[in-house]
């Protein structure tokens, strides 16, 4: 098929087929979304119970019982207050690395379960383009088994983005000796172009990775591109856009309910099913870029203009 051929579908189709897909695959998608919930809401409530567990031991600590006493005293001197606080924190240290290190474990967890579930979400959506049999443990275990490349690619990307803010930060520094503004314009035109522009482009070259064996090379990942940068912005922009929408609503409108109340609902509810669809979307993008999904101008009367 030649590249010229492979041209998105209209984002009515792409959402109305989103949806399609999760009700022709409704338990698979059912299924892998209560599972990684599960996952996170166990996996947060441990967390969240080891940290108060810490916090309690760190306020109930000698040394800050004195600093409260201390504090409390009217000729108190500050300095007899500092040596209060440093010894303190020198005798909490290794409660609050504990508690550093549990916020970084629940980071990581979060986030590798975040990349498993999606890669399975995408898997599904792409054997239902293809009409293909899809499992649900299969799904899951090719998920968790691309998370490493998933995370190598991010930490490429990580790497590309300091190289650039670092081309920035030398271009500024020059171009603040011509014009103290052109430096500065430089410097915003730039992070406009890498974070507006190719960060909802980048979102392919992951999908790229979730669905494709071996480690997605940029060639492979341009080429799919190749005459669709437009389209393919527009709509994974729409995506991110949705899902910074949503991010906001949801904050917004569970700021009322009670803590657990409120986590339970974001991590066990709204997340995936938003999650999914977000993962289909794009699943069903990478078709239509691959050729893996190739409609007629009758059925998209708009690919004949």
């Amino acid at each position: 098929m030649a590249v010229g051929d492979r041209r998105h579908r209209p984002i009515p189709a792409l959402i109305g087929d989103t949806f399609n897909v999760v009700g022709r695959r409704f338990r698979e998608i059912a299924v892998i979304a209560i599972v990684a919930a599960a996952v996170a809401v166990i996996s947060v409530a441990a967390i969240t119970s080891a940290l108060d567990i810490v916090n309690e031991e760190i306020l109930e600590n000698p040394r800050f019982e004195e600093l409260i006493d201390l504090t409390a005293q009217e000729q108190a001197e500050s300095e007899d207050i500092e040596v209060a606080v440093e010894a303190w924190l020198e005798s909490t240290e290794g409660d609050r690395l504990v508690n550093a290190g549990l916020l970084v474990a629940a980071g990581v967890l979060v986030s590798l379960l975040g990349w498993a579930t999606t890669i399975a979400f995408s898997l599904v959506a792409l054997d239902d383009v293809e009409g293909r049999f899809s499992t649900i443990g299969g799904s899951l275990r090719t998920g968790l088994a691309r998370v490493p490349k998933a995370l190598l690619l991010s930490i490429v990307y990580l790497a590309v983005f300091l190289v650039m803010l670092i081309a920035l930060g030398i271009a500024l520094f020059v171009l603040s000796f011509m014009h103290p503004y052109l430096g500065v314009a430089a410097f915003v035109v730039g992070i406009a172009v890498a974070f507006l522009y190719f960060m909802p482009l980048i979102q392919m070259h992951f999908v790229v990775a979730y669905v494709e064996p071996g480690f997605p090379s940029f060639p492979r990942w341009w080429r799919l591109l190749a005459g669709n940068l437009a389209a393919t912005w527009g709509r994974s922009s729409l995506i991110i856009l949705a899902n910074i929408a949503v991010g906001l609503i949801l904050w917004i409108g569970l700021l009322a309910l009670p803590s657990p109340y409120g986590d339970f609902i974001s991590n066990a509810i709204v997340g995936p099913i938003f999650g999914a669809l977000s993962a289909i979307a794009y699943a069903l993008m990478y078709a239509d870029l691959s050729g893996r999904s190739r409609p007629s101008v009758g059925e998209w009367p708009e690919l004949g203009g």
